[in-house]
């Protein structure tokens, strides 16, 4: 039999307006499982209201009501490589942000500028000059990132940090996405005013969707959690 759990997203981790934030939800998911998962997003997960965890077996499912939100599951998916930038090279990649004008979700908790500084994670991931579908932008753990038992910013918010970062690597101002499949590799997590960058490159894409892959380094330019991604028509 399943174990029950409970995830309550609160409203302050939204993606687009109403729902959760896409990375957010998965790295909660994830958290609650007791191998490492891929989690698919079947609806979007509201906020503020306690979903149904059903974890323990081959699969688990997130639920609200009779609706199902999420499944997760082990896979021998691999997360791919992408190259380091140095900070100063995504410093200027973030002043080249789409989403700084005509963002789709200007209020995301991870890369919508219209957060205040600690109480959303500001990303502004730009193209990096010379590096084809690449984009980069820096990050120092404020905050707006909450920090588990050992101190390091907790895993479900490295999760949302890899997670805008890949779907910028389109161009979301022109065709809105939204998180549909994550898995995630953290080796580690970053400790608060840690310098980081963050680099995503667009690996497929076509008319219906795209896929990515994303890194979190540290200031030496040591990956520190990887993703890959797929992104749908909301």
């Amino acid at each position: 039999m399943p174990e029950i759990r409970q995830l309550t997203v609160d409203g302050r981790f939204n993606g687009p307006d109403g729902s959760a934030n896409g990375g957010y939800v998965c790295g909660s998911f994830a958290r609650l499982c007791p191998a490492p998962v891929a989690v698919t997003l079947h609806a979007p997960p509201r906020l503020d209201r306690p979903l149904r965890a059903e974890v323990g077996g081959r699969r688990a499912h997130l639920w609200d009501g009779d609706q199902l939100i999420a499944t997760a599951a082990p896979t021998e998916h691999r997360v791919g490589h992408v190259d380091p930038v140095s900070w100063e090279e995504a410093v200027r990649a973030s002043g080249l942000y789409r989403g700084q004008v005509n963002h789709p979700y200007p209020r995301c908790f991870a890369c919508g500028p219209d957060r205040e500084p600690g109480d959303g994670l500001l990303l502004a991931p730009g193209p990096v000059p010379g590096r084809a579908a690449t984009v980069a932008c820096p990050w120092v753990p404020d905050e707006a990132a909450g920090t588990g038992e050992d101190g390091r910013v907790a895993a479900e918010f490295v999760w949302s940090v890899l997670d805008c970062p890949s779907g910028w690597t389109a161009d979301l101002v022109a065709a809105p996405r939204v998180l549909g499949w994550m898995r995630a590799e953290l080796e580690t997590s970053p400790a608060p005013g840690d310098r980081c960058v963050v680099v995503g490159r667009l690996d497929t894409g076509d008319d219906h969707g795209f896929a990515s892959t994303s890194v979190l380094y540290d200031s030496r330019g040591t990956a520190l959690a990887r993703a890959t991604t797929r992104w749908y028509a909301p």
